[in-house]
């Protein structure tokens, strides 16, 4: 069995400017990601967040953002709110076999998030 992990910090601030440009948005988020974006009444920190978990797990699968795209490091919510990675394209088809545990956290200044990936 093998663990990895990574995690990402980022100024929830820099998001502010970020999320007015739609080019950004869409080649970095989902569409999921945008609703639950538009929907969190805090725009800014979640987005931050969600930005720092694709690379939290990027970071997980020993690669960083090189050569995925961010899109490709989705992420779903359950039912309780947990967010959950959901890889597509090329990362579901080199990193599929992994076990991803994603977690988000942020305050008005600071979004962080960790991912832990098993491969058994």
């Amino acid at each position: 069995m093998k663990i990895r992990t990574g995690c990402d910090v980022e100024s929830v601030a820099r998001f502010a400017e970020l999320l007015q440009k739609e080019h950004f948005c869409q080649r970095v988020f989902t569409e999921a990601e945008r609703a639950h974006i538009a929907a969190s009444g805090h725009r800014e920190e979640t987005a931050a967040g969600i930005y720092c978990a694709k690379e939290a797990i990027s970071k997980a699968l020993g690669r960083g953002l090189f050569g995925l795209q961010p899109q490709e490091l989705g992420l779903v919510w359950d039912e309780k709110g947990a967010p959950q990675a959901a890889l597509t394209g090329s990362a579901a088809a080199q990193y599929g076999h992994l076990q991803l545990a994603v977690s988000i956290s942020h305050t008005k200044e600071t979004a962080f998030a960790t991912c832990v990936a098993l491969e058994e």
